[in-house]
C-alpha cells in the first residue's frame, strides 16, 4: 500500500469529509521539504505529530514495551500556518512542475490539503499531519 499522509483535526467538523490520498506527498516529501525551505515556509514535515496512545499501541505490536518510553503529547497547529506552506508549494509547482516527480499527483494532494485546511480555518479547528505506513 505504501505510506501516506492524512490531516487530523483536534475536533470534528460536521458534514465535512477531510479524507485525502496523501500518497504523492509521502513519495515527494524530501523534495517538498527542500522547496519549503527555499520558499521560507515551514516544511510539511514540521506539521507531523502522533497521538501518544496510538504510538504506544504501535510500539507494543513491534515488541517494544510502551512503558519504557516517554511519549510527547500530540501537537496541533493553526490552519493558517499549514495554508501558508501548502500555498507556497502549490505556487512553486505551478511555475516549476519539474521540481518533483509526478507533479500532477503532488499538486492534487496539495490542493486537497488546501481545501481541508481552509475549512479548518473557517471553523477554528487545529490540525496535524499523521503518517500512515
Amino acid at each position: 500500500m505504501g505510506a501516506f499522509y492524512s490531516i487530523v483535526f483536534d475536533k470534528k467538523i460536521e458534514n465535512f469529509d477531510s479524507s485525502m490520498d496523501g500518497k504523492a506527498l509521502a513519495r515527494s516529501m524530501e523534495a517538498l521539504e527542500d522547496l519549503a525551505l527555499l520558499r521560507n515556509v515551514r516544511p510539511l514535515t514540521g506539521f507531523t505529530s502522533v497521538d501518544p496512545s496510538a504510538a504506544a499501541d504501535f510500539l507494543v505490536t513491534e515488541g517494544i514495551p510502551a512503558t519504557e518510553l516517554q511519549l510527547p503529547p500530540v501537537q496541533q497547529f493553526a490552519p493558517e500556518d499549514g495554508l501558508a506552506t501548502v500555498r507556497a508549494l502549490i505556487s512553486h509547482l505551478n511555475m516549476q512542475p519539474s521540481a518533483v516527480r509526478n507533479p500532477e499527483s503532488v499538486l492534487a494532494n496539495l490542493r486537497d490539503c488546501e481545501r481541508i485546511l481552509a475549512r479548518a480555518q473557517q471553523h477554528g479547528v487545529r490540525w496535524h499531519f499523521e503518517v500512515h505506513f
